[in-house]
């Protein structure tokens, strides 16, 4: 008798998977269908990350090398700190470029794996957009725009605050950084999320050759106080 309970309560089991299963199905049929049939809903959202996420080493070039006590802070210069983030000439949002317009970094900044300097784009690359087809949705973006289109008529170049001040003796090239497998945000941060480009790390000389020791590159002094 008891070996008939069980069996029988197996077989329900059993029953009751397979129907748990042939339902979930068809829910994800009913959710391919509706996304293909709307696929603006398809989209999701741009993930919300933080500024901060995906740095390397959290930005530290040790343990104790906390943004509340960074030496940058209490000495300067205040370019080097973490968090520093200028006022430009003319607001640029990589949240509307990046996020919005689905722009690709290289479209601008296309030298980043051809040169050792991540060139600011040139005026001529922004008026090929806002010279006529975008005027700009706020006020803010028209009065940027406008600013664009002053500067480019006078021939005149923005006169952008750098924001990733490095110190003359220290010689960073871009070119073999991407090369080599580094990521824009190890360094950077997440820069689509930023409405104004900001340090997310004084990247003190011990970050620097942390990275290089775990990725097995050469920490000799030339390689980054000699010739590029």
């Amino acid at each position: 008798m008891a070996t008939k309970i069980r069996v029988a309560f197996a077989g329900a089991c059993v029953l009751g998977l397979v129907a748990v299963a042939v339902f979930s199905q068809k829910l994800v049929s009913s959710d391919q269908a509706q996304a293909q049939s709307n696929p603006s809903q398809n989209q999701s959202a741009y993930p919300v990350l933080g500024v901060r996420a995906g740095v390397y080493n959290d930005g530290q070039a040790a343990l104790w090398d906390l943004n509340a006590t960074d030496h940058f802070r209490y000495f300067g210069p205040p370019q080097r700190l973490r968090g520093y983030k200028p006022e430009q000439p003319i607001h640029f949002s990589h949240v509307i470029h990046v996020q919005q317009n689905k722009m690709e970094c290289q479209y601008c900044h296309w030298s980043v794996g051809k040169a050792a300097y991540a060139a600011i784009p040139e005026e001529e690359t922004c008026m090929g957009c806002h010279g006529a087809l975008v005027a700009g949705k706020s006020e803010q973006g028209k009065k940027d725009i406008q600013k664009l289109k002053d500067y480019y008529s006078r021939g005149e170049p923005i006169p952008w605050v750098k924001v990733h001040v490095f110190p003359d003796h220290a010689k960073f090239n871009h070119k073999r950084h991407v090369k080599a497998g580094v990521s824009c945000q190890e360094c950077h941060g997440q820069i689509p999320e930023m409405e104004q480009v900001e340090r997310v790390s004084s990247m003190k000389m011990g970050w620097c050759i942390g990275c290089h020791r775990e990725r097995g590159a050469s920490i000799d002094c030339l390689t980054c106080h000699g010739h590029r």
